[in-house]
Parts: C-alpha cells; structure tokens; sequence
C-alpha cells in the first residue's frame, strides 16, 4: 500500500471544495478493492474503455487481447470498473491515490493528471522494455506524461480536439472568428438553420466554447502563483469577450437557448443528423460518429471542417483532451504486468492504431498514422495537423476545477438568458475570489 508524502492526504472538506458536486461521489466505495492479490494486477478503466463497453467491437476487441494476455503471462489481469460520470471517477481516483490505495493501474483523464502525477510510479523504463518512444508522442502531449523532463509517470493512448464543422453547400468559406460567424449565420438562422455549441453546465462546455476563443486572446486561465488571471485586466477582457459572442449569438436567433443544456458535444447530434444545422462546434470523434448516423448522406462529402473560430482574428487555438494510464503500486512485478497488457492493447504500434480505429480516436503517437491497421477518415489529416499548430491542453492547476465548475454555470446562464455577460462574469468572480 502506498503512503502519500506527509500533509498531501486531501481532506473531505477540501475535496469538495476543490472538485464541486462530482467530487462528493469521490467518497462513495470503490468499485472493488484495488488489493488484487500476489500474482493479479488491477486495472481500472471507466467503462467504454473495460471489458464492459457497449461497443461490441470494443468489448470483442479487448476479450481476445487479455485473453491472449493470460497465456503469455505469469501475472493476472483484474478487472476494476470506475463510473460513466467521469468527473466523479477521476475525483474519485485523485482521491484514492492522495491515500494510497488508487488501483494498482489505473486510466487517468488527460487533464486532470498533472494533479495525479506526484502520486503516480515512473515508468520511463518500462517504456522502453515495451519499445516505446517518448519522442513518437506530440510534444504537447508529451508534456502532459512527463510533469518533469525525463520523469514520464503517464502513457497517453487517445487523443482529441476541438474544431469549427460547416455545411459546405450552405457556408463557402468558414468564418475566422466568432462575431463574423455569427453574422455569416443570421440569414441561414431566418432559413432554419442554426450555430450549435455545447453551453451547459459540463466540463465539455468550457473545453469546445469557452477556452479556446479566451486562449485566443493570448490570456492565461492562471497566473504564475496558481490564481485565476481573469479577474482584472487582459484576462477579464478576453473572459468577458467570450461570454458576450455567446450572448450576441444566441440573441441573435443564430444560436438556440437550448444550448444552454447541452453538456456535451454530442448532445447536437440530433440537430445535426436532422439537417438543421449550418455550423457547430464539436469535437474531433464527432465525425465518425455522425458519418454512421447519416444513413442516406455521406457526412465527409457534405460538411467541412476548419479551426475553432477566434476572438478577433487572432491566433487559433484548439483544446485537445485524452487518456492515459498510469501506475500507482510499488510493486514493480505487478507495474511489469498492468504495462505489459495496456501496452499491448492500447499503446502498442498495433494496439494504440486498433484500439483508435475502433473508438474513433486521434492517436497521440505521431508513427501510428501511417500505420496500415489505423482506420483514417477524410478529417484525419485535417486533425493531425491541427494538433500540430493549434492544440494546447487545459492546465493541471489545484483550482483548475473551481474555475471550470464556476465558468459552466456563467457560461450557461448567458447562453439561457437568465444573465448578461458582464453579470454572469461578476458573480463568477464572487464565488471564485470572494
């Protein structure tokens, strides 16, 4: 059992403080124990991506693979399923691991792990066992497994990104930034046709809507003491930019209030498959996904894609996102044998190329796109390069979380009406600086 340094258990008090409402369920009891005895190692992974995933394909895919694994190897692999509710099992986790007790391998959302990394085991050389080569990862991403240069505590296996989807036949040329979308959109809004965005109360909300346009103006979510930057000067400016484009655009009649409710990109998928969409802004697996619920129209052949509008006309930005594993025993036999089955199935050159065919997913390892078993659609391209010059992942801060939670709720009350802009700002900031 691993003990946490001195002073670094979080409290219950702290917990909620600092994860919100998901975090509450943090302190529910686990799935199963992460004790998974002397010759098993556990491993935990959030149910689309276990044995338990309600893709056939993905759940067929990963029986073979352990299977495949249990005859080559001395040590059992242990099934532990966290929660649906991602929020709540990663608070769940970085809980467990300030403890001691996270399962012995576990899968960590990209941009929460740099507050998991101090707890997780280094693993550079079992990467290189495995044949792995950090420089094969996006730089960005790199960055994210390794919280100190040579120190890689995480290995990233998907990736995503956010980016601006048109109607060709209705939008010849994508708009650059958010106020000339909406002007663009006002005479396809008169015809029925609206500007989708995710603008509840969810993580997803402020990663596709809110973060990308504020990085746009050059303004950080944090200072250099950890604080939120937007409570005064460039960076109260660029917040409050973004929240009054989203209040132009749905005042507009460009954008439909119900997007206030829309917690996650795929909650537009029903507009979109229905044809009344001119433009969203989504996510990268949206694509795939639309594709196939299009029965009579090729969604790759009708709709475009292109970076994420800005504030302006600046630099474009695109919020990318993604999991990784990450080892958190001390038991270096059990680590040996959690690495050895999700590299195989995940993170390998054949694993990482099936398992992201089959999801839908970006690889994160750069070689993986050339790869034959790696299933691109006419958008991969596209993507890869955006994550090239436009991705850039959401920050690790230990507040990080308050500001989301705190930003969902301004970002839905403008989108819904019930404030302006500069209101839902304002009582953001109380709540976060008080």
């Amino acid at each position: 059992m691993r003990h946490p340094p001195s002073g670094s258990v979080l409290s219950r008090r702290h917990l909620l403080r600092t994860g919100g409402a998901a975090a509450a369920l943090a302190l529910a009891p686990a799935c199963a124990s992460s004790g998974s005895g002397p010759r098993s190692a556990g491993w935990q992974a959030i149910p689309p991506y276990s044995l338990q995933a309600p893709d056939p394909k993905r759940a067929a895919y990963l029986e073979r693979e352990l299977a495949a694994h249990r005859k080559r190897s001395a040590y059992g692999i242990q099934p532990l399923v966290s929660s649906n509710d991602t929020s709540a099992a990663m608070a769940k986790l970085l809980l467990q691991a300030s403890q001691g007790r996270a399962p012995d391998i576990a899968q960590v959302d990209s941009y929460i792990f740099g507050r998991v990394a101090r707890y997780a085991q280094p693993i550079g050389p079992h990467m290189e066992r495995l044949g792995l080569k950090p420089a094969d990862w996006f730089p960005s991403m790199r960055r994210e497994m390794e919280p100190r240069p040579g120190d890689i505590r995480g290995l990233q296996f998907t990736s995503d990104l956010r980016v601006l989807y048109y109607r060709k036949d209705l939008v010849r040329t994508p708009p650059a930034d958010w106020d000339e979308m909406t002007g663009m959109a006002e005479p396809l809004a008169r015809r029925g046709y609206s500007v989708l965005y995710p603008a509840g109360r969810s993580e997803g909300a402020v990663t596709t809507t809110l973060w990308p346009a504020y990085w746009s103006r050059g303004a950080e979510l944090f200072d250099r003491a950890g604080e939120p930057a937007f409570v005064s000067g460039k960076g109260y400016d660029a917040m409050l930019s973004c929240l009054q484009a989203v209040q132009r655009s749905v005042d507009a009649g460009v954008s439909p209030r119900r997007v206030a409710g829309y917690d996650q990109e795929d909650d537009e998928n029903p507009d979109i498959v229905a044809g009344r969409v001119a433009m969203f802004l989504g996510g990268s697996w949206q694509a795939a996904a639309l594709d196939g619920l299009m029965k009579d129209e090729n969604f790759f052949r009708r709709w475009g894609v292109a970076p994420m509008p800005t504030l302006g006309g600046g630099r474009h930005v695109s919020a990318t996102g993604g999991w990784m594993w990450a080892a958190f025993t001390k038991d270096e036999k059990k680590i040996a044998a959690g690495l050895d089955w999700v590299g195989s199935a995940y993170v390998s050159d054949r694993g990482m190329a099936t398992w992201c065919s089959l999801g839908g997913y970006l690889p994160p390892r750069q070689s993986i796109y050339e790869r034959d078993e790696y299933k691109q659609d006419p958008f991969t391209p596209v993507f890869r390069d955006h994550i090239v010059r436009y991705g850039r992942a959401r920050p690790s801060d230990r507040k990080y979380q308050d500001v989301s939670h705190t930003m969902q709720i301004a970002l839905s009350s403008v989108a819904s009406g019930t404030a302006g802009a500069t209101e839902a700002l304002d009582q953001a900031l109380g709540r976060l600086v008080g």
